[in-house]
């Protein structure tokens, strides 16, 4: 009996003591743990982010300079072809948009298969079997909320095609003949167009309330945009040529 009791007297325990110190410890470890996967699963988020965001903007500049490159292609020198200003665009089914060239917004023709005619819908024009937008006469670009539009009716009906996503301002800014430039081309001025400087606003798609960016963006023109607190930002700017115009 002796011997049993001294047995069990010398097995070592935790204490209570013990036990809550080493809770503590492992709390904060956890918590440590948890706040850098939290970090670092932020820092991601943000990454991916940025990334969408530019790649938007990128895509949208490209598709919008791609298009003006084409306003007033003209083969058969025919009359009537190039910038527009408060028209409707038809599909050639009795339907129509009213499109204009403005500060905001973008509209203009091409003879791309050069028959001397602007065609209402779109056509195969490179022979691949399909018709899409890049094949279309009638041109034109909006913004319509914060998604970057092209006008389309490759489907028989009007529709405008997002192009561009998280674009919070456009400007066109357009240079004339003369060297003179302005955003509001009149009626008279559109054939004597030269460049136009397309400038995006894109946006990041989510919103961090931590971050605190620039307040206002300064367009070349001169206009001021003003943004939304926790969202990113990107400005890009560019200058196409008309080439086709006034030849």
């Amino acid at each position: 009996m002796n011997q049993t009791v001294k047995k069990y007297a010398d097995m070592q325990g935790f204490t209570l003591i013990e036990i809550l110190i080493t809770m503590l410890i492992s709390g904060i470890v956890m918590g440590a743990i948890f706040s850098i996967h939290q970090s670092q699963q932020q820092v991601y988020i943000i990454q991916e982010d940025v990334v969408a965001m530019q790649q938007n903007g990128r895509v949208g500049m490209d598709i919008v300079a791609q298009d003006i490159r084409t306003a007033g292609y003209n083969p058969s020198d025919s009359t009537a072809i190039g910038f527009v200003t408060n028209q409707n665009f038809s599909n050639g089914g009795g339907l129509s948009e009213a499109v204009t060239t403005g500060a905001s917004t973008i509209a203009f023709t091409s003879d791309l298969d050069g028959d001397g005619t602007i065609d209402a819908a779109a056509q195969d024009i490179n022979g691949d079997g399909n018709t899409d937008i890049t094949e279309m006469e009638q041109i034109a670009y909006r913004l319509n909320g914060t998604n970057l539009q092209r006008y389309s009716t490759t489907t028989g009906i009007i529709e405008w095609q997002t192009v561009a996503e998280n674009i919070q301002a456009i400007e066109f800014f357009y240079t004339f003949a003369d060297g003179t430039q302005s955003t509001a081309p009149t009626l008279a001025d559109l054939p004597n167009i030269r460049a136009v400087t397309t400038t995006l606003l894109a946006r990041s798609a989510n919103q961090d309330l931590k971050f605190i960016g620039p307040a206002t963006f300064t367009t070349p023109s001169g206009a001021v945009w003003n943004t939304q607190a926790g969202f990113r930002y990107q400005m890009l700017t560019l200058t196409v040529e008309c080439r086709n115009m006034g030849l």
